[in-house]
């Protein structure tokens, strides 16, 4: 048996652009948990059977646009927290860099949600989603 090689949580990074030129990108502290997820929208054309038109039709799926979000939760980090609310309302677009071991993809993205979480006798924590803003570059090793 071949065991799989997998990635630990440090390998998995969301850092954000700083928007200069060269543009640097650094992770925010306190994200406990990443989450990236695509979606794509299709059309569908039923198309039926020439020879049977009461034969069983199937559908045909054209993709006609794509979509990233991001999403990350963890512990309010007193020093990173200003980057979070100043991005949310805002509503400017930023560079995002994802890195997956040594994949990487780097797009732009807006701050579209930001909820802050605090009970007594536990640290304040949130969560923030970051929506795509045009084409997001897929996820590859650079030079791929």
């Amino acid at each position: 048996m071949t065991k799989a090689s997998t990635l630990s949580f440090s390998k998995f990074l969301l850092q954000l652009g700083d928007g200069a030129t060269p543009e640097t990108f650094a992770s925010p502290c306190g994200l406990n948990s990443r989450s990236l997820n695509r979606t794509f929208a299709a059309n569908e054309t039923n198309v039926p059977d020439c020879d049977d038109p009461d034969a069983l039709s199937w559908l045909d799926r054209d993709i006609v646009s794509g979509s990233a979000s991001l999403s990350g939760a963890g512990v309010v980090a007193d020093e990173d927290y200003d980057t979070w609310e100043l991005w949310a309302t805002s509503g400017v677009t930023k560079n995002v860099k994802v890195t997956l071991g040594n994949r990487v993809s780097i797009g732009p993205y807006k701050c579209t949600k930001l909820n802050i979480t605090g009970q007594r006798g536990q640290r304040v924590t949130f969560d923030v989603t970051l929506d795509s803003d045009g084409e997001i570059p897929p996820l590859l090793v650079p030079g791929s």
